[in-house]
């Protein structure tokens, strides 16, 4: 059953109305939350509470390997934006894939989600402080370990301000992180960690992302400094990619990516290999890769 709510909610998709959003993201989570409520205690991980301040504590799942100590990677997993119902939840089925790849992983919900105590903010920007909190943990409680970020949607903007904060942090993998116009008025002022970031980034996308066009992503990827990997997924669109349908694909990526091996470009991996129908949107592409660099600089000033 659960596996038919998930089709259909991936099939809904390319029908959503804007007012729909915040309920399809939401669906996605509870659909989460039920497969892993009934899955056995040894698939849960371990559950430990990391402090960010004297008033906030955010609920925190470790999922380690057999060899946790001779395993020196970890990976923090940052789930979407809260004000639309996201959670770890929905980033579990990752972290125990991972985990059978000899990685440990972390999960976490951001301030004011399940058992983690405060208030969400709308662009995110004290969410940056927990996602930090968490890396300096694990930092600080296993020495030694190599931690990448793993962040998906709204989570990607976010988990990507703390890339440079912490020395620890090798990479980071964004999966639909958001460069659309209307995206860049709440997370514009995220934009420059990662932009201007020298540490290993690796970016997943779908040619059908519904909040990212081809052009605008590629035109701020072509706008980065540093090493940087692209990876677009044909006729895939936001929300499928979130789905447990696309797990596996998304850590045979993060896997490669680890690893140092090639990662495939996908469907328009270069602004040459651009279908011939999507010339007359490049401009408009440019233009908001203009935008989103002004707001991003003017959020620092």
């Amino acid at each position: 059953r659960m596996e038919e709510i998930s089709s259909i909610s991936d099939q809904r998709e390319p029908q959503l109305e804007q007012g729909e959003i915040k309920n399809e993201q939401k669906l996605r989570s509870t659909v989460a939350e039920i497969r892993y409520s009934r899955e056995g205690n040894a698939t849960k991980g371990n559950t430990t509470a990391v402090k960010v301040s004297d008033l906030i504590s955010l609920e925190t799942r470790v999922f380690r390997t057999d060899d946790f100590e001779g395993s020196n990677i970890t990976i923090v997993l940052v789930h979407q934006w809260s004000i639309l119902g996201g959670s770890m939840m929905m980033m579990v089925g990752m972290a125990r894939e991972l985990v059978q790849r000899g990685y440990n992983t972390v999960v976490f919900n951001l301030r004011g989600v399940g058992g983690s105590s405060g208030t969400p903010t709308i662009c995110g920007c004290d969410e940056t402080a927990d996602v930090e909190a968490v890396v300096r943990h694990i930092a600080e409680q296993h020495k030694g370990h190599k931690i990448y970020l793993v962040a998906s949607s709204a989570g990607a903007p976010i988990a990507g301000t703390v890339l440079n904060r912490v020395d620890e942090i090798e990479g980071y993998i964004g999966i639909g992180y958001i460069f659309g116009v209307a995206a860049a008025f709440f997370f514009g002022g995220h934009y420059p960690g990662i932009l201007w970031s020298n540490k290993r980034r690796l970016f997943i996308n779908g040619s059908c992302d519904m909040f990212t066009s081809v052009c605008e992503y590629l035109c701020c990827w072509c706008m980065m400094c540093g090493p940087r990997k692209t990876h677009t997924i044909p006729g895939v669109g936001h929300f499928e990619m979130e789905g447990p349908s696309y797990d596996s694909y998304m850590v045979d990526l993060i896997d490669k990516f680890i690893s140092g091996e090639e990662i495939p470009a996908g469907g328009y991996g270069c602004v040459w290999c651009l279908p011939t129908s999507c010339c007359s949107t490049c401009l408009l592409g440019v233009f908001a890769a203009i935008i989103i660099g002004i707001l991003a600089s003017l959020s620092y000033l």
